[in-house]
C-alpha cells in the first residue's frame, strides 16, 4: 500500500474505494458531558493499515472539514501491529479503531468488548496473491508452499478452511507472520503467496512490478463479509453519554465523506495525497 495517488490507476483505486462505502450509523446517545463542562470534540481513531485508497471517505471528512463540521476532532492513528485494534478499543487506548469483520467476531467471542458501528467497506476485498513463478492457479496448489500471513487472527483458519475445501492438508502450508510486509515477502520471493492482501491494492500494486496471480477469497470458497469495519467500544457506548455523542458525530461526519468522494474524485485524490506521500 505504498504508491502515491496521481497516476490514473490511483484514481481507479480510490473510485474503487469510495464507491464500496457504506455507513450503518449508530444509534448513540447526545447527551453532554455528566460534569456539564464543554464536551470534549477528540476522536481517536486507529487504522488497521498505513492510509490507502480504502481510506478514502475517512481522509475525506477529514480533509474537507466534514468531521469538524459535525462537532469532533478526528486523531487518526497508524498501527503499530494490524492485529492491535481490537485490543485497544477494548481496552479504552483508543476510541475507535478500523477492523476487519471477521476479526471484530473473533475478539467478541474472546471477550473483548468491541462491536462494529459502521461498515467502511462492504465487500470482502482479501485475496491470496500468488507469484505466477510458484504454479498457483487456485487453491488445490497450495501443498507444500509457503503462504504469508499479515498477522491476524482470521487469517490461518481461513487459508486452512480454503485448504480444506480443495483437498489439501493445512499442515502441509507454512505461514510466516510477515506484520506488514507482504507485499516484499512476495518480491523478495521469502514467499510463494501471500494472504491478506487486497485486490484492488496490493493486487495492482504487486501485478505492476512481478507476474502474480490474484485469487479472491470469495472466489476460493469464503463467504462474502464486510472488509472493513469501525468498531467502538459498546461498553462505553452505553454508560458513557459524551463518547457516545462523539461517535455519533463521527459517524455522522464519515458519511459526509463519503458522499463527497463519490460525488468528487479529484477532492478524495487531494485528501488522500498527503496521508500516503512517501510511504
Amino acid at each position: 500500500m505504498n504508491s502515491p495517488l496521481h497516476s490514473p490507476i490511483s484514481r481507479r483505486r480510490l473510485g474503487l474505494a469510495a464507491a464500496g462505502a457504506a455507513l450503518a450509523l449508530a444509534g448513540c446517545s447526545t447527551r453532554a458531558d455528566a460534569g456539564g463542562g464543554r464536551q470534549s470534540r477528540t476522536v481517536s481513531l486507529l487504522l488497521d493499515w498505513n492510509p490507502n485508497p480504502d481510506h478514502v471517505t475517512l481522509y475525506t471528512a477529514q480533509h474537507t472539514g466534514a468531521f469538524s463540521r459535525a462537532g469532533v476532532d478526528v486523531a487518526i492513528h497508524n498501527p503499530g501491529n494490524t492485529a492491535d485494534a481490537a485490543k485497544q478499543v477494548s481496552l479504552g487506548q483508543v476510541d475507535l479503531a478500523v477492523s476487519y469483520e471477521p476479526d471484530t467476531l473473533i475478539a467478541v467471542a474472546q471477550g473483548l468488548q468491541v462491536i462494529s458501528v459502521a461498515a467502511l467497506i462492504p465487500a470482502c476485498l482479501t485475496s491470496l496473491i500468488a507469484r505466477k513463478s510458484s504454479g498457483i492457479t487456485g487453491a488445490a496448489d497450495l501443498g507444500g508452499k509457503t503462504v504469508a500471513l499479515s498477522g491476524l487472527a482470521s487469517q490461518k483458519p481461513s487459508v486452512e478452511y480454503i485448504a480444506r475445501k480443495a483437498g489439501v492438508d493445512p499442515a502441509t502450508i507454512t505461514m510466516p507472520n510477515v506484520q506488514q510486509s507482504l507485499d516484499q515477502a512476495l518480491l523478495t520471493s521469502r514467499a510463494d503467496a501471500v494472504y491478506g492482501a487486497f485486490r484492488n491494492i496490493e493486487g495492482i500494486e504487486l501485478a505492476e512490478k512481478i507476474p502474480v496471480t490474484v485469487l479472491p477469497a470469495i472466489e476460493l470458497g469464503l463467504p462474502n463479509y464486510s472488509e472493513l469495519v469501525i468498531i467502538a467500544n459498546p461498553k462505553r457506548l452505553h454508560s458513557d453519554a459524551a463518547y457516545a455523542a462523539r461517535v455519533k458525530a463521527f459517524l455522522k461526519g464519515l458519511a459526509t465523506g463519503q458522499a463527497t468522494a463519490i460525488a468528487d474524485p479529484s477532492t478524495a485524490v487531494a485528501a488522500m495525497t498527503a496521508p500516503t506521500k512517501g510511504s
